[in-house]
């Protein structure tokens, strides 16, 4: 029975037994042993054969590309989600319940990051989430007269009320948590947007492009996931206008390339109606549209001078610039037709779309051929012309006659003109950046070479790599050389014309300015002039560069030069620079690939190893440093005790109360503190900071403060521990045209090794270093001296101890200045110091304040009640501040203005909970002081003046504020 067993497995293919099986019967034991080998060996596959059929497997996975791309962007986007979500998540390990980093310890509850703007989004969401809609006047600002929301952008709030409604049909969440999630998720939009942006620039129709275009998409979402410049704008708690704008514009990017490659009318109108969309939708949250607009316009001109523009594309053009018009008109009063049409920024919008329209009447009217044989110019020469022509007489027409002037000396002083105006360049995202400020958000740095920041370089010879071989596959090696030279001499003027304030190049003066402007012309001319050669010649070279290399290059050189106008926007810079090291990682790759010769193959073999060794570094360390920040990009002890202050404004001060401070606080006590004020972060009213800096912080009379806050309705005066270090700001705005008011706050600190003992006193010796703020007459060996402000430094104050029978008695208090490198040693006239304000008669009419400074030692902290001063000098001790917030009104000047809270900084008051004994304010790593709340008391005497709630400053001064 066996032996007939045996017969029939011989008959049966072998993939078709199973061993197993037959050995459960008894009888198969009686099998002869080499008959089971035989049995074995035609139940087991070839090892050829499996190791075949796993490679055509493993083939097939990898020719579906959809397959693996999906799998890796699906791995970015929770990378991205995943570093832009830490701060909610919990920052109190091991401690039982969870408590994520963006918590308000007042509330007990979810609140938004340290940042300012953000607030004002969240409460116009918050009002439109329980009234139904965003009210047409937000009177929380500005107060008396309001704000008109119809000239806000409000894309903000609405995609938070947008993300409350879809979180919540999850489950029960508050306006708050869908504030903080919404960057989060816009952020993995965005990773989506920008990965089918830069697909699109690189894909053509053979499969070996789609992959190419797939790993460089990859490898640049990748780098701008982890890129640290663009962090702060993209994560969780910070519902900024950039973290939605971003998302719109690569989207509109994306739609309008892929229209420009699109045949079918019903398509390219399609995606063209859905870039203009998704371009408005930005500049409807972001004023930053101006990327979108200017590099599509301005690629579509180069485009046109290379004959690459033709009836489609100029319908693909117009369309997407109409609709963008047509709904940025129908959401927002902010842009009007005029506006956009006579724009600095958008002129090249109005140029193009006349091109266009130029060049479509004259052709279908054969005037261009008439022209172009009449003037021996290209057609498309002679449609640039003509429109340039129309276009003057146009904006002559609109703008007057120094319109195209003003244009560009616009455009100059964006380039060269130092920002003028005591108010804005107090705002320091608005400054010019020198080369060290901008290049060092593209580190990281090697040790060994500390002056190469690596992504700089990276992106730098990845545009260059990127426009050589765009050029040497369409013309001819030698001119794509020199080309690329010019590029690179543009480059390097663009970039370093501005390099350091001290340096040759210092953005300013007639050289930099020489090498800017002339390293822009050298390649316009270059390029216009092998570009003639090439039409003459009748090559068509330059015709066949792609459309989207050429788009890539002009958005690429955009964001360089606004990086360099406003350091704010070197962070539109970040993820486009990804895309020039992805291109960069790839080519050379190919490069090495295709190499045949030896020699160049290893050459080429090393430059490709050490942009992955670069590429790996960078990326390795920006993954480190961003998870770093975004896991402390949270509240800290500061914005703790501005919760703490905020509860109690709202739960102790009526609802209808009005609050002044300094601007930058406005949002935080609408929002927070769900008070009214008169100034905020939206400066709508700029002349009012002059007045608030004038009248009420550095005030040197109660009459003027109380006459400006009654005809602003105000109840309550707030005055935060960082006004200090704000006061330079705040009173060079609120000063005349001679300075009157200004002046500034630094810190002394007693240096122990400096203390002298005498026979009868100790010299405490308080170390610093700060300009003396005002000229000062001073009389020494009976002469008079003029000290002159700016010139002369305040570098130290001396304050002696006498010992009466064990009894500590503090002497007049010195000042130590120099001047022409004499030192001066001055008495001041008052001393403030542990309570007591002590008046010594004589001396220059400044104080000093001394004050504790609080020691860290591992686990304890310990106090010098003498460890730190602050310089008042005689201009600070008449203002407001230095009085009432520093001093406590030792003068009762200010008798109207009565301390209704009092909230200590976090240190101060955790301390004093231990049995410390600290004044209001101490020094530990830096000065920390409270948040004081004056309620305001009016005298009834006040009068109503226009000019105090007037918002036309030009009236009244005649400095630029």
């Amino acid at each position: 029975m066996a032996e007939e067993k045996i017969n029939d497995v011989k008959k049966e293919e072998p993939v078709n037994v199973d061993i197993k099986t037959e050995a459960k019967d008894n009888s198969i034991h009686e099998v002869k042993k080499e008959h089971v080998q035989v049995h074995e060996h035609i139940e087991k596959p070839d090892e050829s054969e499996l190791i075949e059929q796993r490679t055509k497997k493993l083939k097939e996975i990898v020719t579906k590309r959809w397959l693996w791309t999906g799998a890796i962007l699906i791995l970015a986007l929770i990378l991205g989600v995943f570093i832009r979500s830490l701060p909610m998540q919990d920052h109190n390990p091991g401690v039982p319940g969870n408590q994520p980093g963006l918590w308000d310890v007042a509330e007990n509850d979810w609140t938004l990051g340290p940042d300012l703007d953000p607030w004002v989004f969240y409460r116009t969401a918050k009002t439109a989430i329980i009234e139904g809609k965003i009210p047409d006047m937000d009177n929380m600002r500005n107060v008396p007269i309001g704000f008109d929301n119809s000239i806000e952008l409000q894309m903000v709030p609405q995609m938070i009320i947008y993300t409350y409604k879809f979180i919540n049909i999850f489950g029960d969440y508050s306006p708050m948590f869908a504030a903080i999630i919404m960057p989060v998720l816009f952020f993995a939009l965005t990773i989506i947007a920008f990965f089918l942006f830069v697909r699109e620039i690189f894909v053509k129709e053979d499969e070996k492009s789609k992959t190419k275009a797939n790993i460089i998409s990859l490898i640049a979402t990748f780098f701008m996931i982890v890129i640290p410049v663009f962090l702060s704008r993209t994560i969780a708690g910070i519902p900024e206008k950039e973290s939605i704008a971003f998302f719109f514009m690569f989207i509109a990017f994306f739609f309008f390339l892929k229209a420009w490659k699109t045949k079918s009318p019903k398509m390219y109108i399609l995606l063209s109606v859905l870039a203009g969309v998704s371009a408005a939708v930005m500049n409807l949250a972001w004023g930053g549209a101006l990327y979108i607009y200017v590099s599509i316009a301005g690629a579509t001109l180069i485009a046109f001078l290379l004959n690459k523009v033709k009836e489609r594309e100029s319908y693909i053009f117009v369309i997407w610039m109409v609709t963008a018009l047509i709904v940025l008109n129908v959401f927002t009063n902010r842009y009007t037709l005029t506006a956009f049409f006579t724009g600095s920024s958008t002129i090249v919008v109005t140029l193009v779309l006349a091109i266009l329209i130029v060049n479509f009447i004259l052709n279908k009217t054969k005037v261009s051929d008439k022209l172009s044989k009449k003037f021996k110019l290209p057609s498309n020469i002679i449609s640039i012309i003509v429109a340039i022509i129309v276009l003057l007489i146009g904006l002559t027409i609109v703008s007057g006659p120094f319109a195209i002037f003003d244009k560009f000396n616009s455009v100059y002083e964006m380039m060269f003109k130092v920002i003028e105006g005591r108010w804005i360049i107090t705002v320091a995202e608005n400054r010019q950046p020198f080369y060290n400020e901008w290049a060092s958000s593209f580190g990281p740095y090697i040790q060994q070479l500390p002056n190469l920041p690596v992504m700089f370089w990276l992106f730098f010879a990845g545009s260059v790599f990127l426009l050589f071989k765009t050029l040497k596959d369409n013309i001819k090696k030698w001119d794509a050389i020199v080309l690329t030279i010019l590029y690179v001499l543009f480059f390097l003027g663009l970039v370093f014309s501005r390099y350091a304030p001290s340096h040759i190049l210092n953005g300013s003066n007639f050289i930099s300015r020489f090498v800017y402007i002339g390293g822009a012309l050298l390649l316009i001319l270059g390029f216009l002039y092998y570009y003639m050669i090439y039409q003459k010649r009748n090559h068509h070279g330059f015709e066949k560069i792609d459309y989207n290399v050429i788009f890539l290059l002009v958005l690429f050189v955009i964001c360089l030069f606004t990086a360099r106008s406003a350091i704010r926007l070197v962070m539109v810079l970040g993820p486009i620079s990804t895309i020039m090291v992805a291109y960069l990682i790839v080519g050379s790759i190919d490069a090495f690939r295709k190499s045949r010769d030896e020699t160049i193959k290893i050459i080429i073999g090393a430059f490709m190893v050490l942009i992955l060794i670069l590429s790996v570094f960078t990326f390795y360390t920006y993954y480190n440093t961003v998870k770093n920040q975004a896991y402390s990009f949270i509240p800290g002890p500061y914005n703790f005790q501005w919760q703490k202050a905020m509860k109690w404004v709202r739960d102790e001060t009526p609802k209808e109360s009005v609050f002044a401070h300094w601007w930058d606080y406005g949002y935080w006590v609408q929002s927070i503190g769900e008070r009214a004020t008169i100034t905020d972060g939206g400066n709508a009213a700029v002349y009012w900071n002059y007045l608030s800096g004038r009248h009420v912080l550095t005030g040197d009379n109660q009459k003027d403060s109380l006459e400006f806050l009654y005809n602003h309705d105000v109840n309550y005066l707030l005055i935060d521990s960082t006004d200090i270090g704000k006061y330079g700001a705040f009173s060079s705005i609120g000063s005349d045209i001679n300075y009157d008011r200004y002046s500034w706050i630094g810190s002394f600190l007693l240096d122990e090794t400096q203390i002298q003992e005498t026979k009868d006193q100790t010299l405490l010796v308080f170390t610093g270093g700060i300009a003396l703020d005002e000229d000062t007459m001073i009389e020494q060996d009976g002469k008079e001296i003029i000290l002159p402000s700016g010139k002369t430094g305040v570098g130290a104050m001396i304050l002696p101890v006498e010992n009466d029978n064990g009894t500590e008695k503090f002497v007049q208090p010195i000042v130590v200045m120099q001047y022409n490198g004499v030192i001066h040693r001055i008495p001041m006239r008052y001393l403030s110091i542990d309570g007591e304000f002590v008046d010594f008669e004589t001396g220059i009419e400044g104080a000093m304040m001394v004050f504790p400074r609080l020691i860290s030692d591992g686990q304890s902290v310990s106090q010098n009640k003498a460890g730190a001063a602050i310089f008042v000098s005689p201009r600070i001790l008449r203002g407001f501040l230095g009085q009432k917030y520093l001093l406590d009104d030792p003068f009762d000047k200010f008798p109207n203005f009565q301390v209704a809270h009092n909230q200590p900084s976090l240190v101060v008051e955790n301390l004093r909970q231990q049995g410390m004994v600290l004044p209001d304010i101490v020094h530990f790593n830096g000065i920390q002081g409270p948040i004081k709340i004056w309620s305001v008391e009016y005298t009834g005497e006040e009068e109503e003046r226009y000019d105090y709630i007037d918002t036309d400053h030009s009236k009244y001064i005649n400095w630029t504020l």
